[in-house]
């Protein structure tokens, strides 16, 4: 089965004793205070750019063998290990076998004012820091000390810690973030003197076959590089609710690459590595990378103004078939589907209608829901855009404007249209960052799951949700609560769908879980 797996570095920690009570307690010290952003515009982002490597002047061989390592010189100081730490206390009792005994499974969650039934005095109780810590990469963009990395190396994070390829370490606070398109800003703390600042270049002069030049930290082996070429561009993976554009490569990229610099020949960071496409979790030469253009749009966004601002015109959208293009009398397959209009959203007020085929926005053209989706998203929110549709066989131009995307709108959109729209149930269900499956006898041989065992299993973890490091991939959901509700059951992957449709985004959720044979509860915040 191949799977996607994000680049920051995983860590395995010790499971406590089968009988412990867990008590996750996260007080979040790197959060930019509000008072601290800056006047937009008042950062400069970028160094100046630099003179090409004498060795691209001539592509003989005795150049060529040389020009990786004038790209490395450059690029290396740049590139820095992001190494992100969470904090939990965790309270236990010291008596492992205390509720083994006369307790129901959600006893020992009430204060019975030190005794249980039976008059027994509850056990010492014992509390113990417990420090998680990963690993990943970023790069300098300005002198300032703002730091581009990926939103899942730094999300929930107590402490982050950078260090710089001259041995400096630094703190670091969290500017912003922004799971949609896994893009963070971070910026050291205290004072901070001649950093060497990356130079972003265009990412849309890229094209198939240029070589390119991936530097991070994989494995923790820290500032290594490797090369390769851009394989494909306009690529996207993980499904309808992100903002994916990537750069497609097969420079080596592994597990704590996340957030490294993806450079051409020039030196010039064009994108930010952030994925693999693995059946092993290592490298098997499929890499995606952000485009730097894009990235430098989010995080602008995010140093000025602390949010990703993004268009939206309330459709959903799906891909163009051949026979669907025949059908509609399309010249080639071409163009974006539109599958429904959302009431009174900005598309229904130009006349957009289902059914229609959108071929191009303000001259640009649309090909893919992939393309649609980036080009609205980047257009200000206000902004009066002219769409190009194919409706029975005839181009005709509808004038749209564009509104602000937010989570509160898809959700909102979504109940008022009394059905099931699969992007805004899909986006609920991302909040909580898991994919289940009803118990089948192959998964349970699988994952030795017991017989007896009733509800469903966790096939994957999101990397970038608050799932990962709580659930796992063959736990057994048995029951599930939303905040403000009661602990529900969940006996089959519709009932979890039901459950999963009533989250937004901050919501804590509840899990009671089987895993390897043991009950036990896991709660979490929904992101």
């Amino acid at each position: 089965m191949l799977r996607l797996v994000n680049n920051g570095m995983a860590v395995c920690f010790t499971a406590l004793f089968a009988s412990a009570m867990l008590i996750s307690v996260t007080n979040c010290s790197c959060t930019y205070a509000e008072s601290e952003r800056p006047t937009e515009g008042s950062i400069k982002i970028g160094a100046d750019k630099p003179a090409k490597p004498a060795s691209t002047a001539a592509m003989d061989q005795a150049a060529f063998s040389t020009i990786f390592r004038d790209v490395a010189k450059k690029v290396v100081p740049h590139v820095v290990s992001v190494i992100p730490t969470k904090i939990d206390t965790v309270t236990f009792y010291k008596n492992p076998f205390y509720y083994f005994f006369d307790q129901g499974p959600l006893e020992r969650f009430f204060d019975r004012g030190g005794q249980e039934r039976g008059g027994r005095q509850k056990p010492p109780v014992e509390k113990r820091e417990r420090r998680r810590s990963g690993m990943g990469s970023g790069v300098i963009v300005s002198e300032e000390g703002y730091i581009l990395t990926n939103y899942h190396v730094v999300q929930g994070a107590d402490e982050i810690e950078v260090r710089l390829k001259d041995k400096r370490t630094f703190e670091a606070t969290i500017v912003g973030s922004d799971s949609l398109s896994d893009v963070a800003v971070i910026k050291l703390k205290g004072q901070v003197d001649d950093l060497p600042v990356a130079y972003l270049g265009n990412s849309d002069s890229l094209h198939p076959g240029d070589w390119v030049v991936a530097v991070g930290n994989p494995f923790n082996l820290s500032w290594t590089v490797t090369s390769g070429i851009v394989s494909a561009l306009g690529r996207s993976v993980r499904g309808a609710n992100k903002y994916e554009d990537y750069i497609q490569t097969d420079a080596a990229i592994n597990p704590g690459n996340s957030g490294g610099a993806l450079t051409n020949l020039d030196g010039e960071v064009i994108g930010i590595n952030t994925l693999i496409y693995s059946r092993t979790g290592g490298s098997m030469g499929i890499g995606f990378a952000i485009p730097i253009n894009m990235a430098k749009r989010v995080m602008q966004d995010l140093i000025y103004k602390g949010k990703v601002t993004r268009g939206w015109i309330g459709v959903t959208i799906q891909p163009v078939s051949d026979a669907m293009s025949e059908a509609m009398g399309l010249e080639g397959v071409r163009g974006v589907l539109i599958g429904d209009v959302f009431d009174g959203q900005p598309a229904d007020k130009a006349g957009i209608k289902r059914g229609d085929v959108i071929i191009s926005i303000n001259g640009t053209e649309v090909n893919s829901p992939n393309d649609l989706r980036n080009v609205v998203a980047a257009i200000e929110p206000g902004t009066k855009t002219t769409f190009t549709v194919v409706r029975e066989g005839k181009e005709k131009t509808v004038e749209v404007t564009v509104v602000e995307r937010s989570s509160e709108m898809v959700q909102r959109v979504g109940k008022a249209q009394d059905k099931r729209p699969g992007d805004v149930e899909a986006e609920k269900e991302e909040l909580i960052g898991i994919t289940v499956a009803n118990l089948t006898n192959t998964i349970r041989q699988e994952h030795d799951i017991d017989p007896k065992v009733k509800g469903i299993v966790v096939t994957d973890v999101s990397a970038s949700s608050s799932a990962y490091g709580n659930l796992a991939p063959g736990d057994v959901i048995q029951a599930m609560k939303v905040a403000g509700s009661q602990l529900k059951s969940v006996e089959s992957v519709e009932d979890y769908a039901q459950l999963a449709s009533r989250v937004d985004e901050g919501d804590a959720v509840m899990f009671s879980v089987v895993r390897d044979g043991n009950k036990l509860f896991v709660a979490y915040k929904a992101n």
